[in-house]
């Protein structure tokens, strides 16, 4: 499943283990001559045909035998802490970025080398830890604007429109005829509403997001956004709209049954949409009302190479195979994902498809999805900033100070030791 808000998510279900379960980061497997004949790789089963249709070229290629296991790519990263140290864990396996991030401060993965001129700052930000790059970029993903045909023409390019639309009685709630719509989007989960927060100034760590002793996430610009998405939620959105359980199903009905102009959501939900044959355009993320970009998080997936491993010749090797243009564009067109190589991404996004499309322009604007560690305890903390500011329990500064105040406490109680 290539849910990308739910896999920064999955941090925080899983937790943070503390404690270092690996003896150091191995030099670079380049430093050996000797290629390895033997490599155990891991994917996730909605990868059986495209690993099919790479692998024996890599054997080819390179001479080595290559063992394929498939396994949800959450819990294979979740299991290298055990299986690694046993001796039953992969050599190479994939990872969102944010669990590069955190798998790395344990010990977990290789550093390994990245093939110059494949990516560019954004993708190899994000595979970046303490100034050392653990993994290759496979994919990118970013929230977008769906829109349906049937209802509007084109997509709006800013909030003002949105606005407008909201203020049309025709899309009118059916259970509440003083609520609107017609825009939706769960600004309740963090990573759809960081984009708000960011457009107006504010920010989750300090120094580009590398220190996490510092936070802007109730700064003034932060508030403001926080302020603006209370606005949605308490003068056009339906109550149910602060359900942090339901809403997100309440979002994806009223938009397949044709009631809802636009949602933001992420390339994920491609899939859903088509099942329920609305005419849907996909485009880049409206402009907010301070003429700024909405700067979403740029996500997506790389493959690590294990640091339990002893074939990391072999893995390296297969990090630069898998990772080239040809190889990217196959993975493209079977798995409908946008290549994180910036030559493939071209390639896709010169086929016309609107999501590429959509996705690369936006991917362009957005910040990479923070690979710290310290994230998994911005997650919840965040949420409840929103619950708390749209209730009405709390005001915008004093939701922001709260959610800022619970978030350095956690970080300061399990890692300042």
């Amino acid at each position: 499943m290539s849910t990308w808000k739910k896999l920064g998510m999955g941090v925080l279900a899983t937790g943070l283990a503390l404690t270092l379960v690996g003896c150091g980061n191995s030099k670079s497997s380049s430093s050996s001559s000797k290629m390895d004949k033997t490599l155990k790789v891991s994917a996730d089963p909605s990868y059986k045909s495209y690993m099919k249709s790479v692998i024996p070229k890599f054997e080819k290629k390179y001479n080595v035998k290559v063992k394929v296991s498939y396994k949800a790519m959450l819990d294979e990263d979740d299991a290298l802490k055990l299986d690694g140290p046993s001796g039953k864990g992969p050599d190479v396996l994939m990872a969102p970025y944010d669990r590069v991030g955190q798998m790395a401060s344990q010990g977990q993965l290789s550093t390994v080398k990245l093939t110059s001129g494949r990516y560019n700052a954004t993708g190899k930000k994000s595979v970046t830890y303490k100034n050392k790059i653990y993994a290759a970029p496979v994919t990118i993903e970013s929230d977008v604007l769906y829109y349906n045909k049937k209802l509007i023409k084109t997509a709006p390019k800013n909030f003002k429109e949105l606005e407008k639309l909201a203020s049309d009685k025709k899309y009118a709630y059916a259970n509440d005829k003083t609520k609107s719509v017609a825009f939706l989007t769960q600004w309740t989960n963090f990573y759809n509403s960081f984009g708000v927060i960011k457009g107006y100034g504010g920010y989750v760590f300090a120094d580009d997001n590398t220190n996490a002793k510092k936070m802007g996430l109730n700064n003034s610009g932060a508030v403001e956004g926080l302020t603006y998405m209370t606005k949605w939620f308490t003068k056009y959105w339906p109550s149910g709209m602060q359900n942090v359980t339901s809403n997100e199903n309440f979002v994806t009905s009223q938009f397949t049954s044709n009631k809802t102009a636009a949602v933001i959501d992420g390339p994920w939900m491609a899939a859903t949409y088509k099942k329920s044959n609305i005419d849907y355009g996909v485009a880049v993320l409206p402009k907010l009302n301070n003429g700024k970009d909405y700067q979403a998080f740029a996500g997506g997936k790389a493959w690590a190479i294990s640091n339990y491993s002893k074939h990391k010749t072999a893995a390296q090797a297969w990090l630069d195979f898998i990772s080239n243009k040809t190889n990217q564009n196959k993975l493209y067109k079977s798995a409908s994902e946008i290549p994180a190589n910036t030559a493939a991404r071209k390639e896709a996004v010169s086929t016309g498809d609107d999501m590429a499309t959509a996705v690369s322009k936006q991917y362009d604007k957005d910040v990479p999805l923070i690979n710290l560690p310290q994230m998994s305890e911005v997650w919840t903390p965040a949420q409840t900033m929103v619950t708390n500011a749209a209730s009405g329990k709390m005001t915008p500064k004093q939701a922001a100070n709260k959610a800022q105040k619970t978030i350095l406490t956690n970080i300061s109680q399990k890692y300042d030791k």
